[in-house]
């Protein structure tokens, strides 16, 4: 099977957290001036985009972006479609087999628009706090979401708390619901509390 891409383009003006930086990309060598290359330069949040949170994101001793589990981040997923309109709740995954070591990606009315080109929307479908502690009783060690935030603080907590690596951001606008081989491979930053990361996955 074909890989299929589930990364969120970097943008100039791209849609970004409120209290982050913005995005910003520009040419600063341009060969239609005479310079012998071009060269651009990018401004953002290590949060822009498709990313992989670090522990250091909520945890004050948490471990940086340099230091995470690479191994969470690749192998089988499950991608889940839930309907919810506001969190996705227990009773949205209680239902799932999931065994130690699962990986689940969620794809939610987010994903029903480009949103990485509209401003900032607060009403974003999120992850709950009591649907995280399943997950994590459940020994899952990767959760994906399909826009900015995966949930508020007690969210966060739950889930890289427990050493759960969390991807944020993903662009599955076109993707189908089932089991796919993962590969997330986010920048190796040192002393960042997160990374941008390019996502591939193909169905099994």
């Amino acid at each position: 099977m074909e890989w299929l891409d589930f990364t969120t383009p970097i943008t100039d003006g791209m849609a970004y957290w409120p209290d982050n930086a913005p995005v910003r990309i520009r040419r600063t060598l341009s060969m239609a001036d005479g310079a012998a290359a071009n060269v651009s330069e990018i401004s953002m949040s290590v949060h822009t985009g498709t990313h992989v949170d670090a522990p250091l994101h909520f945890l004050a001793d948490g471990s940086d972006a340099a230091s995470l589990d690479l191994s969470h981040l690749m192998g089988p997923a499950l991608l889940v479609a839930v309907d919810s309109e506001k969190v996705i709740a227990l009773a949205d995954v209680e239902h799932l087999r999931l065994e130690k070591g699962s990986r689940v990606l969620f794809k939610t009315r987010n994903s029903a628009r480009n949103w990485s080109t509209e401003p900032f929307n607060p009403d974003f479908v999120r992850l709950g706090a009591e649907a995280a502690a399943w997950l994590r009783d459940k020994g899952v060690v990767c959760v994906g979401v399909d826009y900015l935030s995966v949930g508020n603080a007690d969210t966060h907590h739950i889930l890289l708390g427990s050493g759960i690596s969390v991807i944020e951001g993903l662009a599955l606008q076109h993707a189908q619901p089932g089991e796919y081989e993962l590969l997330c491979l986010p920048l190796k930053i040192k002393g960042t509390d997160g990374a941008p990361a390019r996502v591939l996955a193909r169905k099994l």
